[in-house]
């Protein structure tokens, strides 16, 4: 999936070489609670949530794997991203994370995923429930409106008000909910449903995400 050599094994994407290559950040500086790191921490400034993990910054490869996978249906590069998140939880566990007791994941409109086939965020919990042995709950819908894709911090706000509502829950909720994502920019969606997920009584909410884009002025 990046070098084109033959790998070493059925269950990799990658050879050892490239998964050696691959970007990161500095997990274990932060013990896996990437707001802790300055260079992320400047992004997102008025985080909700109490917790952030994700691969790496926004950058290559990535950064043409993600799109492949969510806009072109690239089926290998999905399962690429789901088991380095994989892996990464497995570190992250075996460093004494904080796990949750369930997750979620952010939703697409209806129109949206029926065009689409598949919402990307949900097929990514659902690998990483499997991975953890943790159930994954649907609680969120949304509401038609512009997508994010190129806006800047006001201009999402703006676009998320009464964008999202909480599902009616026959019970309460756990009390630390892991909420999947693609990618973080702003922080602007994972805030809206953190809000939401407070009002309902969770405690503490945790976000991962495949990769978060690099505060401006950010050099690697």
């Amino acid at each position: 999936m990046w070098c084109s050599l033959p790998v070493a094994s059925p269950a990799s994407q990658l050879c050892s070489y490239c998964q050696q290559a691959l970007p990161t950040l500095s997990h274990q500086q932060c013990h896996f609670n990437l707001l802790w790191l300055p260079a992320v921490a400047r992004g997102l400034k008025d985080a909700k949530f109490d917790r952030l993990l994700c691969l790496a910054h926004y950058q290559q490869p990535f950064q043409h794997w993600i799109p492949r996978w969510k806009y072109h249906t690239d089926l290998a590069a999905g399962q690429l991203l789901q088991q380095q998140m994989c892996l990464l939880l497995a570190r992250a566990k075996a460093g004494n994370m904080l796990m949750p007791q369930a997750l979620t994941y952010v939703p697409l409109h209806w129109r949206k995923q029926h065009q689409r086939g598949f919402n990307q965020a949900q097929l990514l919990a659902e690998a990483l429930a499997e991975h953890l042995q943790l159930p994954v709950l649907t609680l969120f819908s949304k509401s038609a409106g512009t997508s994010q894709r190129g806006l800047n911090r006001r201009q999402r706000l703006r676009n998320l008000r009464r964008t999202f509502t909480l599902k009616a829950i026959p019970q309460a909720l756990p009390q630390h909910i892991a909420l999947i994502d693609d990618v973080i920019t702003t922080g602007a969606t994972a805030n809206a449903l953190t809000r939401l997920l407070r009002r309902a009584g969770v405690h503490t909410i945790s976000v991962w995400t495949l990769a978060v884009t690099p505060a401006p002025g950010y050099s690697d």
